[in-house]
């Protein structure tokens, strides 16, 4: 599913959610609930906000791209003059192999982990990341 706003549609599991201490009192973007079946891939982005990624259920494969990266990613980032820029890339990040075109990319230093429900992420603003569902799973992200 992409990015849908079912929390507005209904407040009241919006009202089930506790927010996560860790936002350190910073006003909140609105809450992102996240379901997707096996194989649901979020393609290499970053955004414009610190973010919590938090597992409901199921399994995520993400990696992690530091900024130091972002040449070899072959990343646009929009609206960079303002607060609310975020970036795109066009490389699949697990295509093997890589286009000639994205090759440089091969050589980009990621981190790399699998949520668990119960697990939450934190996401530092601009940090280039990748997210594939391992099984169908639910995901609830903060961005503050």
């Amino acid at each position: 599913m992409s990015q849908h706003h079912l929390l507005h549609q209904h407040p009241a599991l919006q009202r089930l959610l506790a927010v996560p201490p860790h936002t350190l009192g910073r006003p909140l973007s609105p809450t992102n609930v996240w379901i997707g079946t096996r194989g649901t891939v979020t393609s290499l982005h970053s955004d414009p906000s610190d973010n919590l990624l938090c597992q409901v259920a199921g399994y995520k494969y993400i990696r992690l791209y530091g900024l130091s990266e972002t040449p070899k990613l072959h990343a646009t980032t929009l609206r960079s003059k303002n607060t609310n820029s975020f970036g795109t890339s066009p490389v699949r990040v697990e295509a093997d192999p890589l286009p000639a075109a994205h090759a440089s990319a091969a050589d980009a230093a990621y981190v790399e982990t699998i949520l668990a429900p119960g697990d939450m992420l934190f996401i530092p603003k601009s940090v280039w990341h990748y997210v594939r569902s391992l099984t169908t799973s639910v995901s609830v992200n903060y961005w503050f």
